[in-house]
């Protein structure tokens, strides 16, 4: 296990191995769990342990090692859950409940309270949100100014916003309050609960608002022609999104039995395929990762066959061709995950993950706005990028597609001689 400097500097001042120390972090996890009683489920593990010792230690428990039965009810929980912990301490741990409980108030609080870039989510989530909004609004403006109304694809990029969103927001909740803390020893059983469950939207909210958004320019690439190569394109890197997002959420939501295994005595006993997950997290990484690259290179053969000029073509790829800036930040996320995977002291700290994973879906989208950004200035103010045709509004076969096409044009229709089923390459 490689550490940190700052995981170097705990274990110097706590002067404990990594693995005692690991073995105290996850006994304050312990701890929670077993105080149920509601005054206690808000209480943090260390708190808890200091509290559980002070009882112990009172005159009238007699023999420690056998005080399961008075402890239950002062912590609100059950004998059944009490005695298991002290079984289950004693007969895998080899060392009495009472002796590691002590270990924990000795140890702990020299290892101060390391916590989580929560401030740099905030920042990067208020920015996004920002930018999102403003190029949503003028690809509306542009829809209605150009075409007088909104089309299907559009409503699908607004409901993937609103994921996004969605996505951003719970997370930078959870990042300033029940994770906020990396120790387990500054974690309540509610922030414990709060966390799992947050854990579980994310892996579900994060394939599908980047699903939506890959339908949504799917959408748009299918009535931009009736050329059959770059349908059959689009029908097939839909198929292949669609499977992997699904895969996605089951392999990571349903890697563990039970699903939220976090509760009664499934917390020590749930079983988590965690081989499984781990390559299939890469497989659909990957694939992930493809799928962006490949519908951001989808219409360039159109574009660059129906578009007149050098100085134009190359607008118009660069149109497309900045959707390589949600690759990128794809590459990143799925980078970011693999670090957080690695052994550590501490739990991850989830923020990085996260920060890319949310900027990639609100850059996709900042992304797919931009043609319907740029046939706005075409009508506009076509002087500003010096064009006098917009590709989105001629279909293959050199006709303009009052169905299937986007009429967003500031100047004349681009002819290709070419007849229908014709390549436009």
């Amino acid at each position: 296990m490689s550490l940190s400097s700052s995981e170097e500097a705990i274990l110097t001042a706590t002067n404990v191995t990594a693995g005692v120390f690991n073995l105290l972090n996850n006994v304050c996890s312990a701890l929670s769990w077993l105080a149920q009683g509601e005054e206690w489920r808000k209480t943090k593990s260390l708190d808890l342990s200091l509290s559980i010792a002070e009882f112990l230690n009172r005159p009238e428990i007699e023999n420690k090692t056998l005080a399961a039965p008075q402890l239950a009810p002062y912590l609100g929980t059950s004998l059944e859950r009490t005695q298991f912990l002290f079984d289950f301490f004693g007969e895998n741990v080899g060392i009495p409940f009472p002796d590691l409980v002590d270990m924990v108030n000795q140890v702990m609080p020299a290892a101060g309270h390391p916590y989580n870039k929560s401030t740099q989510f905030i920042g990067v989530l208020v920015m996004f949100t920002v930018l999102m909004a403003a190029f949503i609004a003028i690809r509306l403006y542009s829809r209605i100014t150009i075409n007088g109304f909104i089309r299907g694809h559009d409503y699908v990029l607004l409901f993937a916003a609103l994921v996004a969103f969605g996505f951003g927001t719970m997370n930078a909740a959870m990042l300033n309050g029940p994770t906020h803390f990396q120790g387990n020893w500054d974690r309540s059983w509610l922030d414990y609960i709060h966390d799992q469950y947050s854990g579980k939207a994310s892996e579900v909210l994060y394939p599908v608002g980047v699903f939506f958004i890959k339908t949504s320019l799917l959408l748009f690439y299918w009535g931009l022609t009736q050329w059959w190569p770059l349908r059959v394109a689009v029908g097939v890197t839909w198929v292949v999104s669609l499977g992997n997002s699904l895969a996605m959420i089951f392999t990571w939501v349903f890697r563990c039995s039970p699903v939220l295994s976090f509760d009664g005595m499934e917390y020590f006993t749930a079983s988590c395929k965690t081989d499984m997950w781990l390559k299939s997290m890469d497989i659909t990484g990957a694939l992930n990762i493809v799928t962006d690259v490949v519908i951001w290179l989808i219409p360039l053969p159109l574009v660059w066959k129906i578009t007149q000029g050098n100085r134009e073509r190359l607008l118009a790829s660069l149109t497309f061709g900045v959707g390589a800036l949600a690759c990128i930040a794809c590459g990143f996320r799925f980078y970011s995950l693999h670090k957080i995977l690695a052994p550590s002291l501490l739990p991850p700290d989830q923020s990085e993950w996260l920060i890319w994973g949310m900027a990639e879906m609100y850059i996709a989208i900042i992304c797919s706005c931009v043609p319907a950004i740029r046939a706005l200035i075409i009508k506009k103010a076509p002087s500003i990028i010096g064009a006098t045709s917009d590709v989105y509004s001629t279909t293959a076969d050199g006709k303009s597609d009052e169905k299937s096409a986007d009429k967003e044009k500031g100047g004349p229709d681009v002819r290709v001689e070419s007849s229908r089923g014709s390549s436009p390459v």
